[in-house]
């Protein structure tokens, strides 16, 4: 009863809150040439848990710092002194987040009506709506589509909804691609994306298309287009940039990243043990009903399991296991999981001309991290087909996780090309 109470008061603060606005946020570019550089920001990034990373430091690249009003001075005058170079990419964060924000109801209805789907795909949705449109897919291939709820209410009450795409066959025991997203609340185009991806399919499919009848005969996918339902409303309702979960921690902090909180060499590379940051990993591995929830999915389809898909945003990249290491390290299915990925790779940038790039974490950021989801699925079931999609747009966009959703259509193709040749070129 207490946890009823405390969800139903938690959801209630919500409702009432005021939304962040980021009037006089800037968003700086930062450059690091060494050790001492990067060291410095992270230092910053404990101290001042205002200052948002959207692209952590590496030696020799660019971070990516969104800085309150308040903390500009401060920001400059701690890195001028020891000659960091830094850009300031945007005076106007609040102009890309309106430009980023959900249609009014009456709007978002009538493209809907003119395009025919479920949900309007040119725009991005709450929870609510998201459930609604997963409902309606349900009503109209009832012969294609299982929804169910995960084990475990979220912090706030919420629950998690599984999507389970399969084809008309009586086959039992298909292969399970599983396909995770919103994990991380302000990537708003993962949840978008799929979305797409599950009509788009499910149309192909019924219309007689080879490419989705051998997607959905040969395999069944479980989908959870939204992961982390309780930070994705709040970045609806409260702050667009927040990225954790809900928890409350203390009356100083609340949340957890969820994608450092599975338990694959947990708590070493690329987190934080405080409460406060953007990157901190919680108190234990699985700590999360978020997480635990992704985890009693995987387990429970063990048998039949045979790739795991975590969907996030933004820079472009395709990225393969391992990543939690300072240094380049690969399982044992590494060349197998390479020639499919490429083949994806290939099928993402062909589609639109989209760049993107394909590589361990370590290869083409100079970062791990350690507890992440396709990290922990490889290592529970050896031979996996797990990789990480960082989405649309560039490493170096200023919209970053504020793609506007007239892209959100374009990213979700280009995506669901790759899926296709993976369905196509797994060793199953």
């Amino acid at each position: 009863m207490a946890r009823v109470i405390f969800a139903l008061f938690g959801m209630l603060a919500l409702t009432w809150a005021e939304p962040l606005r980021f009037d006089g946020y800037q968003l700086f570019s930062v450059l690091t040439k060494g050790y001492e550089d990067t060291r410095f920001l992270y230092d910053l990034s404990e101290n001042y848990p205002d200052l948002d990373f959207w692209r952590y430091p590496r030696t020799n690249q660019n971070a990516t710092i969104l800085v309150p009003p308040g903390l500009v001075d401060i920001f400059k005058a701690g890195l001028e002194p020891r000659g960091i170079s830094y850009q300031v990419v945007s005076t106007d964060v609040q102009k890309i987040v309106d430009a980023g924000a959900p249609l009014a109801p009456e709007e978002e209805a009538n493209r809907k009506r003119q395009a025919g789907t479920f949900i309007d795909h040119t725009s991005y949705h709450t929870y609510n709506r998201i459930i609604e449109a997963i409902n309606l897919t349900k009503i109209a291939y009832p012969d294609n589509v299982q929804l169910s709820n995960l084990n475990y209410i979220t912090h706030e009450g919420r629950v998690v909804t599984l999507v389970k795409l399969s084809g008309s066959t009586s086959a039992t025991k298909k292969p399970a691609i599983i396909v995770e997203s919103g994990i991380h609340a302000r990537e708003w185009i993962t949840p978008a994306a799929n979305l797409w991806v599950i009509e788009k399919v499910l149309e192909d499919y019924k219309a007689g298309n080879a490419e989705a009848r051998a997607m959905l005969d040969k395999y069944d996918w479980y989908f959870v287009p939204v992961a982390n339902p309780d930070g994705y409303d709040y970045t609806h309702s409260t702050n667009r940039m927040w990225r954790k979960n809900r928890r409350y921690i203390s009356t100083r902090c609340s949340g957890v990243d969820l994608n450092r909180n599975f338990d694959v060499v947990w708590g070493t590379t690329g987190i934080s043990r405080t409460c406060t940051s953007d990157i901190y990993c919680g108190e234990a591995p699985f700590s999360e009903p978020e997480t635990a929830n992704m985890r009693d999915l995987f387990n429970s389809l063990i048998d039949t399991a045979v790739a795991y898909l975590s969907v996030h945003s933004f820079s472009q990249y395709l990225l393969v296991p391992w990543g939690y290491t300072e240094y380049v390290s690969r399982p044992a299915n590494a060349d197998e999981l390479d020639r499919v990925t490429t083949k994806m790779l290939q099928s993402l940038i062909s589609t639109h001309g989209t760049n993107y790039y394909h590589g361990t974490a370590w290869q083409l950021l100079n970062y791990a991290a350690s507890g992440a989801a396709e990290d922990w699925a490889l290592t529970r079931k050896p031979g996996i087909y797990a990789m990480c999609y960082e989405l649309r747009p560039r490493y170096d966009d200023p919209r970053a996780f504020i793609l506007p959703p007239s892209e959100i259509i374009g990213t979700a193709q280009e995506y669901y090309a790759s899926l296709k040749t993976m369905a196509a070129e797994m060793r199953v």
